[in-house]
This record gives structure tokens, sequence and C-alpha cells, in this order.
């Protein structure tokens, strides 16, 4: 009888240890977007993005000035999981074509698409210049895309938990918004974890932005050690990392 026992003992010490071994499945996601072409600085930084399995999209502007050496990074990072998508032809407002769209498509998106496309890349997704758009705008791109990414600002100076455009909870969503990282705005590490957390208890998807990643402290960029502690908080929370073009495969439990 009391073999019977210490095996029964042994068992369940041995069920609760696997359990408590068992990995926390994900829960939730983040999006972690580049727009621009700071190609060489994403380049440079991919070791980080494979070491915390983050997978980016990077948002391209001014395709014109892709050179060889350009391409083919981009191909590298695409080839290793990462999202291109297109920033626009030459970075235009497309709030100064409110009343003239088609030109804007013409001027802006369609010589992006054919430019890109034809360096290989398929392109799913697109971000505004500038991060603002009309209802109509966003329709007529949704033609040619299949998910658009907007900015919105802490205007309110408060936490970014409380920005509820910045976070996806439905797959069918197509334009969404983003909280830019960069040192320009001012969002301290504490104030972007709640926004993590919030993701994370949520289950909901997050999208962030930044442009530049270096230490020069200047507007439009994002200092290395500072990013490499968000995908660790993206890795504590047990959230998700996914691109633009997967949101509307994301199971949200």
């Amino acid at each position: 009888m009391k073999t019977k026992n210490f095996f029964l003992l042994i068992l369940s010490c041995f069920i609760i240890l696997l359990f408590a071994c068992k990995q926390t499945p994900k829960k939730g996601g983040v999006i972690i977007s580049f727009d621009d072409n700071y190609i060489d600085e994403w380049f440079e930084f991919r070791e980080v993005f494979n070491q915390y399995q983050i997978k980016a999209t990077f948002f391209i502007a001014h395709s014109y000035l892709l050179d060889t050496d350009d391409i083919q990074k981009l191909k590298i990072l695409e080839k290793e999981g990462h999202e291109i998508g297109c920033h626009g032809y030459c970075h235009l407002n497309c709030m100064d074509y409110v009343d003239s769209i088609d030109k804007y498509v013409e001027n802006e998106i369609i010589p992006a698409v054919h430019l890109l496309k034809k360096h290989g890349f398929q392109l799913h997704s697109f971000a505004y210049p500038f991060g603002t758009s009309t209802d109509l705008i966003d329709s007529v791109l949704l033609t040619h895309f299949s998910y658009i990414r907007k900015a919105t600002y802490n205007i309110n100076d408060t936490t970014i938990d409380t920005y509820d455009d910045i976070f996806v909870s439905d797959n069918t969503t197509r334009v969404s918004n983003a909280m830019g990282m960069d040192y320009n705005y001012n969002i301290s590490f504490e104030n972007l974890e709640t926004a993590l957390k919030r993701a994370a208890n949520n289950n909901e998807i997050l999208i962030l932005y930044a442009h530049q990643i270096n230490n020069s402290k200047k507007d439009y960029s994002i200092e290395p050690a500072y990013l490499e502690k968000v995908f660790q908080l993206c890795n504590k929370y047990g959230l998700q990392s996914i691109r633009m073009k997967d949101i509307g495969s994301f199971t949200f439990k």
C-alpha cells in the first residue's frame, strides 16, 4: 500500500512538473514595423530580430532610389520571414490630394507598386506617409492593398494603452493605426510596456513603428538597446510577432 501511494505521489509530481515546464502558449500579438528606406541599419540589426524571433514589416518609400545592394538586402530580410510593404513612391501626403485622389494614386501608388513588384516583392500592405488619410482614400487604396497602416500620436500625453486604435481585435480588420517608438515621440519604456501588457491580457494585436535604428538620438531614430528591450518584453508577455499581412490569419483566442 505504501509502495502504491509512493508511486502515485511520484506520478503526481511528474505531472505537475510537466505542466510547469510546458511553454506558455502565445497570447496576443505585436506588429513591429519600420518606415522609409534605412535598409543598411535594418539589415545590420537582423541578428537581433532573429534572436528574439521578431518578424518585422518594412515599409519602403522612394523605391526609385534602391540600388542592387538595397534590393539584395531586402530580399534576404524577406527570405528570413519579414514583410516588405509600400510607403509610397515619393513619400507624398495623401491629405494634399483629398480633392484629386486619382492623381494621388497615379503619382504615389501605381509607380511604387510597379517598381517594387518589378524587383520581385509581393506587396500586401501600405503605410501612409505622415500617417493620416480619409475613409474615401482608404477605400480606394484597399483596391491595391490588403492592409493599410496609419499612425496615432500620443497627443494626450498619457499611457498608450488607452489608445484603442493601435490595437486590433478582429482578423477582418484591414485599416489600422500604429504608435511610434522613435526618440522624438518620447514614449518611455514603462509607457510602452503598458500597451504590450494590454495586448497580452486582451489577446489583441498591438501595432508599433519606427524608422532608423541607431544611437544618434535624432528625430525618427530608435536606439538599438531600447529596441532590444522591447523585443525582450514581447517575449516576456508571450506576444506573437506577426507581420501586417498576417492580421487576417491571426487567431484571437
